[in-house]
C-alpha cells in the first residue's frame, strides 16, 4: 500500500504541468528561452513550428505564488517561451490570453466551503524566423 501511495504522489507531482503544445511543423534544435521573442503579429517570412497553450496555474514542477494579474501573465509568458525554446522556436505570436477562475467546493460536516483561485491562460504560435541584425 505504501508503494502505491508513493507512485501516485510522484505521478501527481510531476505530471501536472500547465503547458502543452501541438506540433504542426518541423522542430529545430533547442535554444535558450531568453532567445525567444514575443511578437504581436507574424513577420514577413517564417515557419510555424507549434501551437502552445500555457497558464499560470500552480505546478509543483515550476512552482510560483503569483498574486497580481501582471505576475500571473509574466508566469504564463515565461512558460510559453520555455516550451517554444525546447522546440527551437525563436518567436511566439500571441493569439489569445484570458483570465480564469477555478472554484473548489469542499463538503464537510460544518457545511460547504468554496475556494476560488484565479489564473491567466495564453495561446501562442511558435515560429522560426530570420531576425534582422
Amino acid at each position: 500500500m505504501k508503494k502505491i501511495i508513493i507512485i501516485i504522489s510522484a505521478i501527481s507531482l510531476f505530471s501536472c504541468y500547465p503547458v502543452s503544445h501541438i506540433l504542426v511543423g518541423e522542430p529545430r534544435s533547442p535554444i535558450s528561452p531568453s532567445e525567444v521573442k514575443i511578437l504581436l503579429e507574424f513577420p514577413e517570412d517564417f515557419e510555424i513550428i507549434a501551437r502552445i497553450d500555457a497558464s499560470s496555474e500552480f505546478a509543483f514542477k515550476d512552482p510560483s505564488f503569483d498574486f497580481t494579474w501582471q505576475s500571473k501573465m509574466d508566469k504564463t509568458m515565461e512558460r510559453l517561451k520555455s516550451e517554444a525554446s525546447k522546440l527551437g522556436a525563436n518567436g511566439l505570436v500571441i493569439e489569445h490570453t484570458d483570465n480564469k477562475t477555478k472554484k473548489n467546493i469542499t463538503m464537510t460536516e460544518d457545511g460547504t466551503n468554496v475556494n476560488e483561485s484565479h489564473y491567466k491562460t495564453g495561446t501562442a504560435t511558435a515560429i522560426f524566423y530570420e531576425q534582422s541584425q
